[in-house]
């Protein structure tokens, strides 16, 4: 560490500024998932038991990817299949060739959902109608799982907002598959 570098950070409370800057960027991104994650359910009301409030983790380190926002969201309403499965929504920042995607240069920002824990012929499925319907939805393995993800990279808000229609509308669509 240099003095210039030790003083920038003094100078005009500048590293608090960013410690503030990465508090308030957080609570935004959280607020959009809880607003992504009820589209979700109310997209596919029986998969989800009505009440629960599923709070949001964020990792600056969290294995394979570079940083991550999720929300798990338990699916144990009448129409869903026994076993563990949760609905994932999330922001992940990934290496590109984590999802074949030289396309990106510099991180991608996967913003997307999974089931986690789903069967692999209900995953497969999805996939295949994602991939053969008109969908603006990317399909991926998962760093984390072995779920698919659908995701959509995101650079500003109004891709987020765009992604969100999208994903909510591909789940309301195609989520019935992953009924008991």
């Amino acid at each position: 560490m240099t003095d210039d570098f030790l003083t920038n950070g003094l100078t005009q409370d500048r590293y608090l500024k960013a410690l503030r800057l990465t508090d308030q960027f957080q609570a935004e991104i959280a607020a959009i998932l809880r607003q992504f994650d009820q589209r979700m359910v109310d997209a596919q009301p029986d998969l989800f038991e009505p009440g629960l409030n599923p709070s949001v983790k964020t990792s600056e380190s969290p294995g394979s990817g570079l940083a991550n926002h999720r929300i798990n969201h338990r699916m144990e309403g009448p129409a869903a299949p026994s076993g563990n499965q949760k609905l994932n929504v999330h922001l992940y920042w990934m290496p590109p060739t984590e999802y074949d995607r030289t396309d990106i240069d510099g991180a991608l920002r996967a913003f997307g959902y999974k089931i986690k824990n789903a069967a692999a012929d209900k995953d497969t499925r999805v996939v295949e109608q994602t991939r053969t319907g008109d969908w603006a939805v990317k399909t991926s393995d998962n760093p984390y799982d072995s779920n698919k993800v659908f995701y959509n990279h995101v650079s500003s808000r109004a891709d987020i907002e765009a992604a969100v229609d999208t994903l909510v509308e591909h789940f309301a669509t195609l989520g019935g598959e992953y009924r008991k």
